[in-house]
């Protein structure tokens, strides 16, 4: 038989819309052991190979055979991917490549940018494609999603889990093209004041979607150690020279800024004409911890990080949103259970995060 890292069942099963329960019910195995045998961790006997390859309608050697060799993949760039370093997914049938500049710089690549061309972007691979098959993709702006992704890679199991922070809306734009397995969101809706529900309901997901709170978290003004411009409420924004770090239109953070400025009779132009434009919590902390900008919008935690004063204005709700058909996907089944366990649970209190509701399905929203 050829060795574990070199089958396609997972990719020929999804070809003919067949779940894992409904292939190991036809051949006799158990769920887990087909996940097993799609990631590459078990090598079936000559018998199971075979009646694999009968319920998939396809010889055996187009199931183990000559994969292990492919050095090259075509895939759709979720990110700008014309050169350098990619992570690897597989998501509804398709391969998708997302750079890893910038906020990947740390983390070892899937494969290296070929060409590109025409939308499609030529990678050369550099680990199994069984092993990038278990990439499970999470994007989000919390980084306590980055805190569940490394400790859920710091055990065996089930997956591999990537964190690409991205804005709210990025997420669920993600989500809805099926760019990504989970979208993390805090988004309030300006009219009823509905945390998440309205913003995903918009979004025209096209198929059913359940909300799962990760936490409550406080979100407000982050300024320099000790607040020496004296920033304690949002109208001190309008200070002159008061350099403000803005986020990118269509983050929760945004619309907070937006809307406490119409509150304390501010014009939006602040937040649009920012010295400086953020892409997540911590890029907002960073650039008010190395003097770049006196005062941002960002999260508790972003400013513990940095050692920064926190003045905070509304708590929020972060739900994390995933289809109601992948709820069943052992690799997901896995990220809930360490999501909900005690020493995350700890972990993000000790961050200023309310853990109170973390699991709590709190929304189920069918297909558009």
């Amino acid at each position: 038989m050829a060795d574990a890292g070199s089958n396609r069942v997972r990719e020929l099963r999804e070809a003919r819309g067949l779940s894992q329960v409904t292939l190991a019910a036809t051949i006799g195995l158990t769920r887990q052991s087909v996940h097993a045998i799609e990631a590459g961790r078990a090598v079936p006997a000559v018998d199971v190979a075979l009646r694999i390859a009968r319920a998939l309608d396809c010889p055996v050697e187009s199931l183990f055979g000559a994969t292990a060799t492919d050095t090259r993949l075509t895939t759709e760039p979720v990110t700008e991917a014309n050169a350098g370093r990619v992570a690897l997914a597989h998501i509804s049938g398709k391969w998708l490549s997302y750079s890893l500049d910038r906020e990947g710089i740390g983390r070892s690549a899937d494969a290296l940018v070929a060409k590109s061309k025409a939308g499609r972007v030529e990678v050369d691979i550099l680990r199994p494609t069984s092993e990038s098959r278990e990439n499970l993709v999470i994007m989000g702006c919390a980084p306590a999603l980055g805190l569940l992704a490394d400790r859920l890679n710091a055990h065996s199991g089930p997956g591999h889990f990537l964190w690409f922070g991205r804005s709210s809306t990025k997420a669920l734009e993600a989500l809805s093209r099926r760019q990504t397995h989970v979208a993390g969101v805090h988004l309030v809706d300006l009219k009823t004041g509905e945390a998440n529900v309205p913003d995903v309901r918009r979004h025209s997901l096209k198929r059913a979607v359940t909300l799962i709170t990760l936490a409550r978290w406080e979100v407000g003004l982050v300024v320099a150690h000790g607040n020496p411009k004296g920033v304690s409420q949002v109208s001190h924004l309008g200070k002159r020279g008061l350099r403000v770090v803005s986020r990118e239109p269509g983050s929760g953070a945004r619309r907070l800024l937006d809307r406490e400025l119409k509150r304390a009779g501010l014009s939006v132009e602040i937040a649009r004409d920012a010295a400086l434009h953020a892409s997540g919590h911590l890029e907002v902390a960073h650039a008010v911890s190395i003097g770049a900008c006196d005062a941002g919008i960002a999260t508790r935690d972003a400013a513990l990080a940095f050692g920064l004063t926190f003045v905070p204005i509304a708590e929020e709700r972060y739900d994390l949103v995933v289809p109601r058909d992948e709820l069943n996907d052992p690799r997901m089944a896995r990220l809930f259970d360490v999501m909900t366990a005690a020493p995350l649970r700890r972990e993000l209190s000790s961050l200023g995060y309310d853990v109170g509701q973390c699991g709590d399905r709190v929304a189920e929203i069918l297909a558009a």
